[in-house]
């Protein structure tokens, strides 16, 4: 995880409805994220609701421009509560997988009985999939400051098929030369190559924050 600062990034105070949300990102460990999420669970979806968060839609919407629908497993990176996956089985991808770091915010995804599996796990860390078994892979809030690292791209890119693609948000301090340099550096390689992005917009429009961030997808090769 990033080493949290010792103040808030923020130049000014957030809205209450996302200050567990600024909280993680002053986070000093993944623990502590885990738990702070644990702790929002219950109440994280009106809140975020309440500050119009577009995550999910946008990454949602991105991946049905390149990934076709049908019964392919697909991989809900960093599932929270599971609006990825209500968004993606409306749309037309039913076999869906998720994990997440917190256990709470587990609890509610599953109570959705959406998921084809649900585990605790974490981007950054080995993930207990096996190499090539996702058609394609989301990841919506989940690459920003105090979240997920983004070394954790590189499992994503082995545990999805060449040819499939992986679509996330990257927001805050990742956005910019942070995600460009690990993108490029990626395609140096030969394991991916970007296929699309949005521009840049306002995660939390109602809020009072400017959170900016940005989608894209990548083709896995």
């Amino acid at each position: 995880m990033i080493p949290a600062r010792k103040t808030s990034l923020m130049t000014k105070q957030p809205d209450e409805k996302t200050r567990q949300l600024h909280n993680v990102y002053d986070s000093q460990s993944a623990n502590e994220t885990a738990e702070i999420y644990d702790g929002w669970a219950d109440d994280y979806e009106a809140h975020m609701a309440g500050v119009g968060y577009s995550h999910p839609a946008m990454v949602a919407s991105m991946l049905c421009r390149h990934q076709k629908t049908g019964n392919a497993p697909m991989l809900d990176a960093g599932a929270g509560t599971g609006i990825m996956a209500e968004i993606l089985g409306a749309l037309g991808y039913p076999a869906i997988f998720g994990f997440d770091a917190s256990p709470g915010m587990l609890r509610l995804a599953k109570a959705r009985d959406i998921y084809a599996d649900l585990r605790v796990a974490r981007l950054g860390e080995p993930l207990d999939y096996e190499t090539n078994q996702f058609a394609a892979a989301v990841a919506s809030g989940v690459f920003t400051q105090g979240h997920a690292p983004l070394s954790g791209l590189n499992e994503l890119i082995r545990i999805t098929r060449p040819g499939g693609h992986i679509v996330f948000s990257i927001a805050r301090s990742y956005l910019g030369s942070a995600f460009a340099e690990v993108a490029s550096e990626l395609e140096q390689q030969g394991k991916w190559h970007q296929a699309d992005a949005t521009q840049r917009y306002d995660s939390t429009p109602m809020g009072q924050d400017n959170l900016m961030a940005q989608v894209f997808a990548f083709r896995v090769e």
